[in-house]
């Protein structure tokens, strides 16, 4: 016999849901009233586990609990199967301008499905609890209170790939890791990258290829902001009246913000860029996913041969002293 979502959750001490039932109960507010009421919801419930891990137990401002609970909740059902049959790549939470970001990964007949909130990537690992009024599925990790920083992101975002790719030339990603500084990186997703391929063929090849290190590193530092805070986009909008210069690793970058149907876009070099998943919080930054690259056709000199490679020191040294010996002998 089905249950209500929140009976659903109300575990025993040994339940895979009893840390969160708890968490509700004890500091959730009016949640699970809310919950109770609802017709149609579904809840991405984290496990036990993932409410043992050491930040989870430091979050004691109830404002921010409740945003992060809120996170967690649709306001509509929805089960794997039909995020994977309907390509439901995102939706909207019940916390404001908060949205859910979905990954379907195949393996064969395996199907995994992650799921992206607040900057964390999760795992359901069991899906489809069915109640009266909607689905729980359970994940592996809290949404919503970040435990990598902007290097460990990008490696684990799938959407992220191509950037991350690209930043392991000349150990760029390496930076990101810094602890003592405040990034706020606008970076292309993987769609962002197949547009570059159409609109500039000849350089994204090149940018793709190992010789090509320089100038992937000048267009990366181009998107990446490094200051004394890290820039959300309401805090960027607040700021860009007109337009927003930002201190980034190569020069500066000139932007302007508008907010339209619920979505932000930054313009660059005259083009409105939409920013796909903006605000993904890192612990030592924020990462603002956007849909173009800052990609100009003059930024990869394409020749018809590749770049020579430069000689190795002791290369040059035994060439000079070949050169020597050789006017010797002509002068003998």
């Amino acid at each position: 016999m089905l249950t209500t979502i929140p009976c659903a959750v109300q575990d025993q001490e040994d339940g895979p849901l009893y840390k969160f039932y708890n968490k509700i109960r004890d500091e959730g507010g009016d949640f699970m009233q809310e919950i109770t009421r609802m017709r149609d919801l579904t809840l991405f419930a984290p496990s036990n586990s993932a409410w043992s891990a050491a930040k989870i137990d430091t979050l004691y401002n109830p404002d921010k609990l409740r945003e992060i609970l809120n996170l967690h909740l649709v306001r509509e059902r929805l089960t794997v199967e039909k995020i994977r049959d309907e390509n439901v790549n995102q939706v909207q939470t019940a916390a404001e301008r908060k949205k859910l970001y979905f990954n379907v990964i195949r393996n064969g007949h395996n199907v995994t499905l992650t799921v992206e909130g607040g900057g964390v990537n999760a795992t359901v690992i069991e899906p489809n609890i069915a109640a009266t009024n909607g689905f729980v599925h359970i994940i592996d990790r809290v949404l919503g209170v970040p435990y990598t920083n902007v290097k460990e992101k990008l490696q684990s975002d799938p959407m992220l790939n191509n950037t991350y790719h690209l930043g392991q030339q000349g150990n760029f990603n390496d930076e990101l890791g810094d602890k003592t500084k405040r990034f706020t990186y606008f970076v292309p997703r993987n769609h962002a990258w197949q547009k570059a391929e159409i609109h500039f063929p000849s350089a994204h090849k090149k940018l793709f290829m190992k010789d090509y290190g320089y100038h992937v590193r000048q267009i990366l530092e181009r998107h990446l902001v490094v200051a004394d805070r890290a820039y959300t986009m309401a805090d960027l909008k607040h700021l860009a009246n007109d337009t927003v210069v930002l201190p980034t690793v190569r020069d500066h970058l000139k932007l302007r913000v508008k907010e339209s149907d619920k979505s932000y876009y930054v313009e660059w070099q005259g083009e409105w860029i939409h920013v796909y998943r903006p605000d993904v919080e890192c612990t030592n930054g924020i990462i603002h996913v956007i849909d173009s690259v800052f990609l100009k056709e003059s930024d990869v000199r394409v020749s018809g041969n590749p770049p020579v490679p430069l000689m190795s020191p002791h290369v040059t040294i035994m060439l000079s002293v070949a050169m020597l010996f050789s006017v010797k002998w002509l002068l003998l």
